[in-house]
């Protein structure tokens, strides 16, 4: 089977988005003609219809599909190739890619911690991919990212300790079960629920399936500031990773749960010698480092 060029594998995946030949022509940088002879010529060479040209806007055949699936991997392992070749170019010690899974990493953890780094090796460029946990998980196993902020579990991995987080309830300030010292699954479970979709649904379910509930989810949001926006002005309760939270919360008042949930948050890597020197240096730097977080937490 002939292996399929670039172009191809990025014009199908613009297609699937666009399902137009001159939009993906534009957004590639080419001609129409050129993007149409590239899929058209693969096909020949293969035997499969990647297309369905009959309908408007344009569609893909399960060939086509497959093909896209596999295409932002290449995508990716492109991008992480062009960062380190780009580093050897400038007489850089290399690339570190480091996997986030959410706000409490990218905004609470790893910061203070890759200042002080990049102060021990100006050399070393650090690039940072942020995404849900199975995504990093993900990125981390195929070689995408060369560290990785994750929660548990880890046992397959090489891990240090970071920090440990705690779901926390979130309610507007003036609401009558904001002063309690804790709140249960059965008292949220009767208020309008929006439930975060940066990574802690799984967990946030499980706390209420283990007491016989369920949240009445009315709005579902990634950001945390679209959350904390949401629940002053009334629209409802959520839980968050305590973490994730900023300092200034306006409006909202944050309420312990009982029972309580916590979670331990590693710096992992996959077992073994590192791939890289870069690697190597932010391992053993780490290994090495005071992981205390800016606010007293300990890791």
């Amino acid at each position: 089977m002939t292996d399929p060029s670039i172009t191809v594998l990025r014009a199908l995946k613009s297609l699937r988005k666009t399902g137009s030949v001159s939009r993906t022509a534009a957004g590639l940088g080419l001609t129409q003609s050129a993007v149409s002879r590239a899929i058209a010529g693969y096909e020949q060479a293969t035997g499969l219809t990647l297309l369905r040209r009959e309908a408007r806007p344009l569609t893909l055949t399960e060939a086509g599909e497959v093909m896209v699936a596999h295409a932002t991997d290449i995508d990716r392992s492109l991008a992480a190739l062009s960062e380190e070749l780009a580093a050897l170019h400038k007489n850089r010690a290399g690339t570190l890619r480091i996997g986030s899974f959410g706000p409490t990493a990218s905004t609470r953890i790893l910061p203070a911690l890759l200042g002080r780094f990049r102060k021990a090796h100006p050399g070393i460029a650090v690039s940072i991919h942020e995404g849900p946990d199975d995504t990093t998980r993900e990125g981390l196993s195929k070689g995408l990212t060369d560290v990785a902020v994750l929660s548990d579990p880890v046992d397959d991995l090489d891990a240090l300790p970071l920090a440990t987080d705690r779901l926390i309830a979130l309610l507007p300030e003036d609401h009558p079960l904001s002063a309690r010292p804790a709140l249960s699954p059965g008292e949220l479970s009767d208020l309008p629920f929006i439930m975060t979709l940066a990574g802690n649904e799984p967990a946030i379910l499980d706390w209420f399936r283990q007491a016989g509930h369920r949240p009445d989810t009315r709005h579902r949001v990634q950001q945390t500031h679209s959350i904390l926006a949401l629940v002053g002005a009334g629209q409802g309760a959520a839980i968050v990773a305590s973490l994730s939270l900023p300092q200034d919360m306006a409006g909202v008042r944050t309420v312990p749960l009982a029972p309580s949930t916590e979670r331990q948050i590693y710096l992992v890597k996959k077992p073994g010698t590192p791939r890289s020197t870069a690697v190597t240096a932010f391992w053993e730097f780490v290994t090495g480092a005071d992981l205390r977080l800016p606010d007293g937490g300990t890791a």
